[in-house]
């Protein structure tokens, strides 16, 4: 099994969904979902800075914070910025996701 092909099938376990085996080439999600459209990436490494970026928001996360890493595009719109979370903490936070729909927020804004 291809490296991609495992990413995509533990994503979709994870995130109570399936891997799409019709994406080929295609512009459609790796993984088919109710709540989210996901597209997976592997890469041999992540850049260090960024991953030093996600331990820095780890450390300083108090009890019940999401530790997240914002990337901003330099000249880019402030609402295209790209927000990053580990996995593991997404499903802690969120859930699956396979009951809600893009508007609970429940846990996120008690």
């Amino acid at each position: 099994m291809t490296n991609y092909k495992q990413h995509e099938r533990k994503t979709a376990r994870m995130l109570g969904g399936k891997r799409n085996i019709d994406s080929k080439g295609t512009a459609a999600v790796d993984v088919l979902h109710p709540a989210f459209a996901v597209e997976c990436k592997t890469r041999k490494d992540c850049p260090q800075w960024l991953l030093g970026a996600m331990q820095q928001a780890r450390r300083a996360a108090m009890a019940g914070q999401l530790p997240i890493v914002v990337l901003h595009p330099h000249g880019a719109p402030y609402a295209d910025d790209l927000v990053i979370v580990r996995l593991s903490d997404f499903v802690d936070w969120f859930g699956t996701g396979a009951d809600c729909d893009k508007r609970n927020l429940e846990r996120a804004c008690p």
